[in-house]
């Protein structure tokens, strides 16, 4: 079945029974069960924790406390990275389900999109309690741009959305897709604003190129959406501040486009991933 737009919101309830199969199968056979949700955001950030406080001694101050400056962004990059990953297998793992049962087979790597997305919240929630029990000197005590919250929620879905439709498609014609795809999104970790901050970024592009080269390079940087999207929730959650309206207007064309853009590609190559199947 084709996958138009149509076909995939009358099968919303698919799409439902999907999520919670990639949910429940994500702690099969794991004796932590739905505790490892907790551990597991828990442990990368120990890990990141120490080597860059521990080993070298950098985070600590300016970023204080570093701990929950460095799990919000781990939080959002993993939920993309891993949405990412599966679906570049998605399609050939599932091969047996697309040929036996007709349906708009771009649920599948909207089920990943979805089921990952649940454990962004239960991570999110954490992040809450952390920045409640342990928060920044820099918060402003205003907790009105916590509102700002929901919709980068939906940009991050739709943004990851649109890559993992893409992307399911390639991985399937191209078989060594994923083994680049896992080093890129690991220096795409760096690259975004995980282990610092963006005005560190900014002061750097400042102090090494001319005016007006810096502004324009650091927009050019803030072009990354989830340079954007991590700020974005450091900003609401940590200090309390508002997000500038230009961000929002570079990170709502880019999400639109890129949801737009993964769509078409998916189902420009539906019919030839099955065939290729």
């Amino acid at each position: 079945m084709i996958s138009n737009l149509t076909n995939v919101l009358a099968r919303r309830d698919l799409l439902a029974a999907l999520v919670q199969t990639e949910l429940r199968s994500s702690v099969a056979g794991s004796k932590l069960g739905w505790i490892w949700w907790f551990f597991d955001p828990i442990l990368m950030m120990l890990v990141y924790w120490g080597i860059v406080v521990g080993l070298f001694g950098r985070g600590a101050g300016q970023y204080a406390p570093y701990p929950t400056f460095l799990f919000a962004a781990l939080i959002t990059w993993k939920h993309f990275a891993t949405a990412v990953n599966r679906a570049l297998t998605l399609l050939r793992s599932s091969e047996r389900l697309i040929k036996s049962i007709p349906f708009p087979t771009v649920v599948l790597p909207l089920s990943l999109v979805f089921s990952g997305f649940a454990y962004f919240l239960f991570g999110f929630v954490i992040l809450l309690v952390a920045a409640w029990i342990w928060p920044s000197e820099r918060h402003t005590g205003d907790l009105l741009p916590l509102v700002q919250v929901p919709l980068l929620m939906v940009l991050q879905l739709a943004i990851t959305a649109g890559v993992c439709m893409a992307m399911s498609c390639y991985g399937a014609l191209l078989r060594d897709l994923r083994l680049f795809t896992g080093h890129l999104l690991r220096v795409g970790f760096y690259i975004a604003p995980g282990l610092y901050g963006v005005d560190m970024i900014e002061s750097r592009l400042a102090e090494s190129a001319p005016a007006p080269w810096g502004e324009v390079l650091f927009t050019l940087y803030m072009a990354n959406p989830f340079a954007v999207l991590i700020t974005g929730y450091r900003d609401a959650v940590l200090y309390g501040t508002w997000v500038p309206i230009t961000w929002w207007g570079l990170i709502v064309v880019e999400a639109i486009v890129v949801l737009w853009g993964g769509y078409r590609i998916y189902q420009h190559h539906d019919r030839r991933v099955i065939k290729f199947l």
